[in-house]
């Protein structure tokens, strides 16, 4: 039976990541590298004033005292943290692909059709998925002021937070997979009336110059094993436009 709530699921991250850049402008991409959460700081000491019609102080000369001389101290510092090694994970059974491909109408990207999944839309982006609506995939491109190469965690929290506004989204822990190149499980939940469903997936971004593509994989309960299958055969087939 076709669940097509997973679509709506999909078609809402794919518009509140367009809300979410559409919300912070360029500010987006001026802090990666650095953590999400805003440095506070604490306000300046104000230097004590003297009550009115207080004396001021008297200053005396004093003999000059010889300090005891001290041994040199060391400020340790603490160890950088390493970029995490790139882990690959092969899957030895992936879905298989279908002959056509889907090609960005901006010329931005191209990906493979899994055999059998029809193709949509949600805004701008491709909605790919199956004939059972158990498990579609979409492409979000994020684009970005210059090519600078992005660390694997400032990748991470790039397509955490191009998607964080879904409902229940929870994403879990990054691996880095290829040069500029990360992926992540995630979970999420599905109203249908007055039950939730659990929604699983799995998120690829990859930086290609200017652009970072971001992979999304979703399924309901009944699909969730087809996840890793569909990522390891739609990794390899997301490319910018040959």
């Amino acid at each position: 039976m076709k669940q097509p709530r997973l679509r709506l699921f999909i078609i809402g991250l794919c518009l509140a990541a367009g809300l979410g850049l559409l919300g912070s402008g360029l500010s987006l991409w001026s802090g990666f590298g650095t953590s999400t959460l805003a440095q506070q700081t604490s306000p300046t000491p104000k230097a004590p004033t003297s009550p009115p019609g207080s004396p001021a102080p008297t200053i005396q000369n004093q003999a000059p005292v010889t300090p005891a001389p001290t041994a040199p101290q060391t400020t340790p510092v603490a160890p950088l943290s390493p970029e995490p090694e790139v882990v690959s994970s092969p899957v030895s059974n992936p879905l298989p692909l279908s002959e056509s491909l889907y090609k960005d109408p901006q010329d931005r990207f191209q990906i493979g059709i899994l055999e059998g999944y029809n193709v949509g839309f949600a805004g701008n982006s491709p909605l790919i998925e199956a004939p059972s609506g158990n498990l579609a995939y979409t492409v979000v491109v994020e684009a970005r002021e210059s090519d600078r190469e992005l660390s694997s965690s400032a990748l991470a929290q790039l397509a955490i937070e191009a998607f964080d506004r879904g409902e229940g989204f929870v994403p879990g822990p990054y691996q880095s997979t290829g040069p500029q190149e990360v992926t992540l499980l995630w979970t999420g939940s599905l109203q249908i009336g007055d039950k939730s469903q659990p929604i699983t997936g799995s998120i690829l971004a990859r930086q290609q110059g200017q652009n970072v593509l971001v992979l999304l994989i979703s399924a309901t309960e009944t699909d969730a094993n087809q996840v890793a299958r569909a990522m390891a055969t739609l990794a390899e087939t997301l490319t910018t436009v040959q």
